[in-house]
């Protein structure tokens, strides 16, 4: 009888905590070799790949939205209740008929998420209070205090002269201190890249059945964001990010008479390229908009539009509870 060898207990217990994860994985390799139904789909052999792809990857912001809007320079967070509330607001000059156009009306609120980009911290607690606002009522709102740009990090912006007002419309990183004199008050503010925000958070998004809604899923961008649009349209546009993911954009350049001070303005961090007067401007915004309107392989409509009707809000926030209002 041949002899079985004696271990000491340090080694058994040592072999078994290797043993049990073999057996299990040897188990799983197994069940995955075979054919499965994921969800009425059949898949041999490569189930092991999907599940563990479903394992590590990065729950989205935009998973679960049927439609999304983007409102990148939310300002005052106007054109998200456009969206959500479109009868309370009849003298918007383009915002309340584009939605209408591109969302159809009437709509469902709960197919809709929301990102508004804000940096203005004069804002911050009024789309707080929005956001828990909408939240109450099941509408989907997220505020993100930043900036955007070609790029993250932080950003001196200019409070206007307008600051002390409800609405301060032009606070800005690109427009010279000049423009505003004296009256201009600097403040850092975190800058987000825009492009690579997409692409984390929207880009290959779960996309739910909708609630009631015909109409194929879309993502609008309304980009106000005061001269910094000649730092992220171009990043969009490269990186892929505006066309495999938006829709329809809604715009503006600034190189109207009222925006010569916003130039000189350089594009890059180094300063070889740099706009120096409103024409350069116009030229560079003619370029980009060519650009997507030649592609075929761009799915971004584009119209060039700065609905500023209602620069403060008339309307309390809404409150499912008919007896009580959130104000602004």
């Amino acid at each position: 009888m041949t002899d079985v060898p004696r271990y000491p207990p340090t080694f058994l217990r040592s072999m078994s905590k290797l043993v049990v994860p073999l057996v299990a994985a040897s188990t799983m390799l197994a069940l995955f070799s075979q054919t499965v139904n994921l969800n009425g789909m059949k898949t041999a052999g490569g189930a092991a790949l999907y599940y563990q792809s479903q394992l590590i990857r990065r729950p989205k912001l935009g998973d679960g939205c049927y439609h999304i809007f983007l409102d990148v320079g939310a300002n005052i967070g106007i054109h998200t209740r456009f969206l959500y509330e479109p009868d309370l607001y009849p003298n918007s000059k383009t915002s309340v008929a584009a939605f209408a156009e591109k969302f159809g009306y009437p709509r469902e609120n709960d197919n809709f998420c929301v990102f508004g980009f804000e940096p203005n911290p004069k804002f911050e607690q009024r789309h707080l209070n929005l956001a828990k606002a909408y939240n109450a009522m099941g509408w989907r709102y997220t505020p993100l205090l930043a900036g955007v740009s070609n790029a993250n990090g932080n950003m001196t912006f200019y409070h206007t002269h307008l600051e002390k007002m409800e609405s301060e419309v032009g606070f800005s990183a690109v427009a010279a201190k000049t423009l505003y004199g004296n009256d201009a008050t600097p403040k850092t503010v975190k800058i987000i890249r825009l492009a690579t925000w997409i692409h984390d958070e929207i880009q290959e998004r779960v996309i739910p059945k909708s609630h009631g809604q015909i109409m194929d899923p879309k993502v609008i961008l309304k980009l106000d964001v005061e001269g910094l649009e000649y730092k992220v349209f171009p990043d969009l546009l490269t990186t892929g990010a505006l066309c495999q993911n938006i829709d329809h954009l809604i715009g503006e350049f600034h190189y109207g008479p009222g925006n010569h001070n916003f130039f000189p303005m350089n594009l890059t961090s180094d300063g070889t390229h740099k706009l120096n007067q409103r024409k350069d401007g116009k030229a560079l915004a003619m370029q980009l908009l060519r650009m997507v309107d030649i592609s075929e392989n761009c799915r971004t409509t584009i119209s060039l539009d700065d609905d500023e009707s209602y620069l403060t809000d008339p309307h309390p926030y809404p409150s499912p509870n008919v007896n009580t209002t959130i104000t602004s």
